[in-house]
């Protein structure tokens, strides 16, 4: 019997596939959830045609599996390379992508592979973990739909402040002392941060706010466009009074108010107490994203 991996077609990738790239996406997208983004031109262009190696699949004219391969700079020769995937719904536990998959890891270099995915599906996950990867990283993505979420009164002697207003070094002294108890704290000086936060078309300092009580910082949120909360923190000391949800709260009805209809975050499954918070507010989860390690 002819396995159904005989039938498709492999190629590289061009410019000219991007809507078959982006139409495969939205197919995915649909099936596992994940990041709205995922199956936006730009981010696709990014991940599979853009200074990266990438291998298609087709059958009868209709892309049904792609991935990529991203090797290391000439600066960090010794890093991982970088993985990517995509297969259609209609042709999963065929052998089509653990093909795909060994394409690409059979080209990665001394320092290993890296998988990642901004939709993770079972299948990949089954994928990833029996072709002797790790899970390094998964984050629920988390929408909320509905209207600006009720938080209940806010902490006694709380000020808000835009980014703009305030000094972002403030903001990055509330995100070291939020986050650095918290596994796989990257440890970046201030000045990447700002950078990475803030260099950016989609960030909006109006939504990005940093939060004071009595005086002290206690908090901050950022958000970005299309609805998009990029990060939230709240010190230790703070903790427990309610600052987290008030900020989301805060930010989105700011958000309401621009036009955006739905509200994204993403969030560690190894952080209960944010889930149940975010939970609380009456967020859903949508899907997962996930990094895995050779």
């Amino acid at each position: 019997m002819t396995s159904p991996r005989a039938a498709v077609s492999w190629r590289p990738l061009d410019q000219a596939d991007l809507p078959a790239i982006t139409e495969l996406a939205q197919a995915c997208l649909s099936a596992d959830g994940g990041q709205p983004f995922a199956a936006s031109p730009a981010f696709l262009s990014q991940c599979y045609l853009s200074g990266a190696r990438a291998r298609a699949g087709w059958v009868a004219g209709q892309l049904i599996c792609v991935s990529s391969l991203r090797q290391p700079s000439a600066a960090t020769p010794a890093a991982a390379a970088v993985t990517t995937g995509l297969v259609h719904p209609d042709w999963r536990r065929q052998g089509v992508g653990g093909h795909a998959f060994d394409w690409a890891a059979g080209q990665a270099g001394p320092g290993g592979l890296r998988a990642e995915t901004e939709a993770l599906s079972d299948g990949a996950h089954a994928l990833y973990l029996s072709r002797g990867l790790t899970q390094v990283l998964a984050e629920d993505v988390m929408q909320l739909a509905g209207a600006a979420p009720s938080p209940g009164p806010a902490p006694a002697g709380l000020a808000l402040s835009h980014w703009g207003q305030s000094d972002p070094a403030r903001f990055y002294a509330v995100y070291a002392a939020a986050f650095r108890d918290r596994p796989g704290f990257p440890g970046w000086p201030q000045e990447k941060w700002i950078e990475w936060i803030s260099d950016d078309e989609d960030f909006r300092p109006q939504w990005s706010l940093l939060a004071t009580i009595d005086g002290t910082d206690a908090g901050f949120i950022v958000g970005d466009a299309a609805g998009w909360i990029t990060q939230l923190g709240v010190v230790p000391a703070a903790r427990g009074a309610g600052l987290g949800g008030r900020m989301i709260a805060e930010v989105a009805g700011l958000m309401r108010a621009a036009g955006e209809t739905t509200i994204t975050l993403n969030v560690g499954t190894d952080n209960p107490h944010a889930i149940a918070l975010y939970r609380r507010l009456g967020f859903t989860r949508t899907g997962r994203r996930a990094k895995y390690q050779s």
